[in-house]
């Protein structure tokens, strides 16, 4: 070694001598204790209990950090043995000697014992396939960096400018990367060559560390300082550089593959230790060409993210196929039980131990548990497990039981259970702690074994499963088989939080069934029925696993990509939070640092829909990024002393571990924003345990427990409770009188909790005793409240008439009424009571979240019967409608058991849809009662004033008539401060929605202040035209203007600003209903298909002398006969039941007959029916060809409710061949695709710019002419 600081000695040990090994050297490295390494030679390997037992023998217990190193000669290959430098159980590495060589030269090189101690854990930390010199920290998929990047067609060229520069250091280095340097005050800013900044860099000292604060950058860390600055200038990358070792970060919070907080998620090159072959990487990753836009760095990332898609696609099947569902029949076949409360419980049961196995394993890779750190541990980890799983596979060994990967069948079974043993091992060690493997107890609801924090705590822990049961899904679920046939251990480092939930969200929409025949898949993976010759996928009385449609899916139908996250949280979040952190700043100005310090944490985010959390891990993400760079420009020492406690608890629990782990400032606010900043709710127990396990994992910090986050994310539904205390309180006084009566005195009852809420603030969860407080003092909160609960209740069952409230009662009667069977109605709803679940939310000055994000659910609230059924008894839509009939009435005599459950589902439903109808969400007795109605005012009301919203909705919400009240509300009281349409082109948003529907992003801002302007963007086809669009200005309207567009406040798709203005021209226009007008058109609905069908005669052929029904197909654009009909009907039956109606509809002012006078409606001979009228499809599409399809159809026919008509109040022939051109015009078409998504609804139609020239109007005239045509055919048929 060529040490030239370091203090050279001989090592000696004679003893040694006996174990066949010869002391050579040894050194001492520079400070206090400094770092000391012994060097010896051997014959043969030393095996790991030798050099374990040198190691501990020299070191004595010393302060001083001690690495061992033992030369060997093998199959003529020099190599090497290294053990050190720190703990009980030090971990034993062999590699090549030179790899060796340069190891303990670099230690030797650090200033002191604690850098010397941290650069051989995080080095020795590293899996044996991976390179010296090279370490990724979640930036970039490994398997990228190991395999991809080397196989690049500019390996060689990258390798050859960079091996002459693995010896310069500093600013030489960077400048011969490409770049120019401007030096700024403690850092510098890198510039290309045409001047571009592309990196912020800050140059350590050897006394630095990028992650450990140091006062040249203002007690700051050097990363979180440039962090900083790059935020402020809109840089994109910072990199630090000590002594040859580079780190790249990138000041995004999200798109890397193992994303965590920024300061933690990085590249490192350490030039010294890197063999010249490999110099390609510096290249690659540092240059300035790399940083460019679209250069390598780029480049990389984007085969990365394909990378981690890849890997997570194959573990999703997996995990849906083969863990889940070997995992279900395990737990079923030994607690036994296969009823419809067992199932779920066994379901459950499955899930917890695959959320701990997963935890485990993601802990492991990001070494936040001591995987290679310590020995003892490194023997019994999950990461052991694969590779000698996959190792035994690749030797074409028999594992002993079935293999997943491969689908070859074991005969024999392996009744051993050291698989399970084994995990059960891990699960114990990270509850409870184990001093030997150097874990301290992290406890938590998820490894708990007391059923009254886990419900299936004690299963687990009672349950002995043996390799033949466990071994298939523990292998699917850590070994991996890539597309060429390579089998290995999952590197979990390449799945973020986000991928996790990719794999979780179609598991929250599933469930388990018993077959009760064999069954097979279809091409569309529905199970059906299998008949001879079919495969047999699930045999006669098997659990399997399918979601709510009865199909084999491992997607969530409905999960939010990254991108539209990243958008919501963009255009909601960030707003809102500079808002909120000026008023923290004007705090500190004031000199009230306690204050600001309370205040920072006030902020309150929330997902009311969250299903498996990633909107809310993504918030944390952006919260912290923000946090960080604010308190870089004004520290608070309150929040100082409380991340240094935190951090010093931290290394405590670690106790000898904690020299080789440095927690950075980051890692400590994320895990305080997740227990205090975000909130979520769902319906879902198990999506909220999949929320709670990926913050989690998202907050992790070695030594600490596992946060106590059972008060911010709940189990509930959103929206059969109570939102807020004004609502309670309009209740109290039946919509009528004054209800701030009441609200006093029900905050005053909620103020109970606020002294063990602050209490629960202050708990830091720092140790178990604190979170074993949390609980109990979570406990407390929801007793002071159960008052204002138990009235809640009551509330509740009164809007569904099952309790009745009191009139004329007075505040102080307000809690004596008894509430037992209101709190059953209750319990049944699941209904969840903002105010008493979140009081710190609700009792602030401004009550209400300052942010809410999330995708809320868009189905109706009902039960459909064939849906029902069909998901029990696979194969029952393949039959047709009576046989179906028939079918469900002998299962409902077979299985009563089923058919009480459908009543009870029926009833539950109806009882849901009562409750919606009568609770704070007007417009949902408008169309089908739709949850994301009910959802889109729920966010609206519990959001406060200034806050922000910012959601994924269908389009129906922003154009349909039954959510217009709630558009209206936002634009009196805000506005829409972004809305940003998709259509779903090739299901490039959601892969299980129609590829012609369009999704709304929508951004709401509330309050006065906010009000006036509303701005649009899209519809983008494709992710491609989204990344452009969203670069340019969105179109601006002004509310006074966009009001005048629709009656309904409907939202136009507006995919340019020269779009935009088009719309603005065609809009000065009047629209179609205008009276003030001299001719006038109203549409009409003639027969409902449905409500009328009595009327109608279904046959081929159709009866003598009937007139045929036309629905929406049976014309087209200028053709009014395409010969495809609705039914048949009898002319003189069906002009009576037309004439009927008319009579009646024609004394409600709200149809278009109330226009017409009475002698005319009393006349049969003007039955429209009799006459050539326009008729329009009402079901259309605004991607078809043509939306507003229309045409004159002749008389003597009838139309249903897909084919309204116009009829004409006023008007003559010209006027109605005038309006009929307009309508099939282009233009128009064009105007109607700006708000058509699947109906031309009347209030659309009503609302058409129709050009009102005067009659003599050569261009009127000629429309009349040519569409005239048109009028004279029809009126000759």
């Amino acid at each position: 070694m060529n040490q030239v600081n370091a203090r050279k000695a001989t090592w000696r040990a004679p003893e040694l001598e006996k174990k066949d090994i010869r002391p050579a050297y040894r050194w001492t490295g520079p400070g206090k204790d400094g770092l000391e390494v012994v060097y010896g030679t051997a014959n043969s390997k030393p095996n790991t209990t030798t050099i374990r037992e040198i190691w501990k023998k020299r070191h004595g217990h010393r302060a001083a950090p001690l690495l061992v190193m033992v030369s060997y000669s093998d199959r003529g290959q020099r190599r090497a043995v290294v053990c050190g430098p720190a703990g009980d159980d030090p971990p034993v590495v062999y590699m090549d000697y030179e790899r060796a060589e340069r190891l303990a030269d670099a230690a030797l090189s650090e200033p002191d014992r604690h850098l010397a101690l941290r650069f051989l854990a995080e080095t020795l930390e590293g899996e044996p396939d991976e390179h010296l010199g090279l370490r990724n920290k979640g930036l970039l998929a490994t398997h990228e960096l190991l395999h991809g990047v080397p196989q690049r067609p500019d390996w060689k060229d990258a390798t050859d400018r960079s091996k002459p520069l693995l010896n310069r250091r500093g600013q030489d280095l960077v400048r011969e990367l490409g770049y120019e340097i401007e030096q700024k005050a403690q850092h510098s800013v890198l510039r290309s060559s045409g001047g571009k900044a592309q990196a912020v860099a800050v140059f350590l000292q050897e006394s630095e560390q990028p992650d450990q604060p140091a006062a040249r950058f203002e007690n700051q860390t050097p990363v979180t300082y440039a962090l900083a600055h790059a935020d402020r200038d809109n840089i994109p990358w910072v990199v630090a550089e000590r002594s040859g070792v580079l780190r790249l970060y990138s000041t995004s919070t999200s798109g890397a593959p193992g994303q965590r907080g920024r300061a933690e998620t990085f590249v490192e090159l350490n030039l010294p230790l890197l063999p010249s072959d490999q110099a390609g990487y510096l290249d690659l990753l540092f240059s300035s060409r790399a940083l460019a836009e679209d250069g390598t760095i780029s480049q990389i990332q984007q085969a990365s993210s394909i990378y981690t898609s890849e890997l997570s696609e194959r573990l999703r099947e997996r995990v849906y196929k083969q863990v889940v569902p070997r995992l279900a029949v395990a737990v079923a076949d030994r607690v036994g039980g296969t009823g419809e409360e067992d199932l779920e419980r066994h379901y459950r049961t499955a899930l917890t131990i695959l959320f701990r196995l997963m935890f485990v394993a993601y802990a492991e890779d990001s070494r936040l548990l001591p995987l290679n750190v310590n020995s003892e541990y490194t023997r019994h980890a999950l990461k052991t497990i694969a590779r000698d799983l996959s190792n035994t596979i690749n030797e074409g060994c028999d594992l002993g039981f079935d293999n997943p990967l491969t689908e070859e069948i074991e005969c024999g079974a392996d009744t051993q259970t050291d698989l399970w043993d084994s995990c059960k091992a891990l699960f114990h060690a990270v509850n409870e702690g184990d001093v030997r493997w150097g874990v301290p107890p992290y406890n938590g609801r998820l490894f708990s074994t007391d059923p009254d924090v886990n419900p299936v705590g004690r299963i687990i822990e009672e349950l002995s499963l043996t390799n033949a049961e466990f071994g298939p899904a523990l292998t699917a679920l850590i070994v991996d088989r890539s597309p060429d046939d390579v089998i290995g251990p999952i590197d979990f480092r390449s799945l973020s939080v986000r991928e996790f939930g990719t794999i979780y969200e179609g598991l929250l929409e599933s469930e388990l069934s018993v077959a009760d025949q064999p069954l097979t898949v279809d091409s569309d993976g529905v199970y059906l029925p299998a008949r001879d010759g079919d495969s047999v996928v699930v045999q006669k009385g098997e659990v399997y696993l399918h979601n709510q449609s009865g199909v084999r899916k491992s997607t969530g139908s409905y999960f939010t990509k990254p991108f539209a996250v990243d958008h919501l949280i963009s255009h909601s979040v960030d707003p809102t939070l500079e808002e909120h952190l000026k008023r923290v700043k004007a705090l500190l100005d004031e000199g009230k640092e306690a204050d600001a310090a309370e205040m920072l944490f006030d902020f309150r985010v929330a997902d009311i829909a969250m299903g498996s959390g990633h909107f809310l891990t993504a918030v944390v993400d952006r919260l912290e990024a923000r946090y960080t760079t604010f308190l870089a420009d004004h520290p608070i020492p309150h929040v100082t002393r409380e991340l240094d406690a935190l951090r010093k608890a931290a290394n405590d629990a670690l106790g000898q571990l904690a020299d080789t782990v440095e927690i950075e400032n980051s890692s400590l606010l994320r895990r305080l924003i997740a227990r205090r900043c975000v909130y979520g709710v769902d319906l879902n127990p198990l999506a909220v345990e999949l929320a709670r396990v990926g913050m989690w994992i998202h907050t992790f910090v070695p030594g600490l427990p596992l946060s106590f986050l059972d008060h911010n994310l709940a189990v509930g539904n959103s929206l059969t409770g109570i939102g807020t205390i004004e609502e309670a309180t309009a209740e109290l006084v039946h919509g009528v009188g004054e209800g701030s009566l009441f609200a006093e005195p029900v905050r005053e009852e909620l103020r109970k909790a606020e002294e063990p809420l602050r209490r629960l603030a202050k708990i830091s969860d720092a140790t178990t005793s604190d979170i074993a407080e949390a609980r109990e003092t979570a406990a407390e909160v929801e007793r002071a409240v159960a008052s204002v609960a138990g009235l809640f209740d009551r509330i509740v069952a009164a809007r569904i008439g099952e309790a009745t409230l009191p009139d004329g009662f007075s505040p102080e009667d307000l809690f004596k009424m008894n509430t037992d069977h209101a709190r059953e109605v209750a319990e049944r709803m699941d209904a969840l009571h903002f105010p008493v679940a979140f009081p710190e939310v609700f009792l602030r000055d401004r009550p209400g979240f300052d942010v809410i994000l999330g995708n809320p659910p868009w189905e109706e609230a009902t039960v459909e019967k064939l849906g029902f059924w069909a998901l029990r008894f696979p194969g029952l839509k393949s039959f047709s409608q009576p046989q179906q009939r028939r079918k469900i009435q002998r299962l409902e005599r077979e299985r009563p058991d089923i058919a009480a459950e459908y009543e009870r589902a029926v009833a539950d439903a109806e009882r849901l849809r009562r409750l919606l109808l009568s609770g704070p969400y007007p417009g949902m007795g408008t169309g089908d009662p739709d949850l994301y109605k009910a959802f889109s005012w729920r966010f609206w009301n519990l959001v406060r004033q200034d806050g922000a919203v910012g959601v994924v909705l269908p389009r129906s919400a922003l154009s349909a008539s039954g959510s217009e009240p709630w558009r209206q509300a936002v634009l009196d009281g805000g506005t829409f401060d972004d809305v940003t349409f998709l259509l779903n082109n090739k299901h490039w948003v959601f892969p299980d929605v129609h590829p012609q529907y369009t999704v709304g992003l929508v951004s709401i801002r509330k309050g006065e202040d906010h009000a006036g302007t509303l701005r649009l963007r899209g519809p983008y086809p494709s992710h491609e035209r989204y990344d452009a669009g969203i670069g340019e200005d969105p179109a601006e309207f002004s509310t006074e203007s966009f009001r005048t567009w629709t009656a309904t406040a409907s939202f136009p798709l507006l995919p340019s600003p020269e779009a935009a203005e088009v719309f603005a021209k065609l809009r000065a226009h009047p629209r179609l209903d205008d009276e003030n007008r001299d001719w006038r058109a109203r549409p009409i609905r003639e027969l409902d298909a449905t409500k009328d069908k009595k009327h109608m005669i279904f046959q081929d052929e159709p009866p003598a002398n009937a007139w045929p029904v036309y629905k929406g197909s049976s014309f087209d654009l200028w053709n009014p006969d395409t010969g495809e009909y609705y039914a048949w009907a009898d002319p003189d039956c069906i002009t009576k039941v037309l004439q009927i109606k008319r009579r009646n509809q024609q004394r409600n002012p709200r149809s278009a007959f109330s226009l017409f006078p009475l002698e005319w409606v009393n006349d049969p001979s003007t039955l429209p029916c009799l006459h050539p009228r326009i008729a329009f499809r009402d079901i259309t599409n605004r991607t078809n060809q043509r939306t507003v399809v229309t045409a004159l159809i002749p008389g003597e026919l009838v139309l249903t409710n897909t084919a309204p008509y116009l009829a004409w109040p006023r008007g003559d022939s010209s006027d109605e061949a005038y309006l009929l051109g307009v309508l099939a015009s282009i233009p128009l078409d064009w105007y109607a695709r700006r708000f058509v998504e699947t109906h031309v609804n009347f209030y659309i139609l009503n609302a058409f710019p129709i050009p009102r020239p005067d009659r003599d109007d050569p261009l009127r005239n000629e429309v009349v002419k040519i569409s005239g045509r048109d009028l004279w055919s029809a009126r000759r048929r």
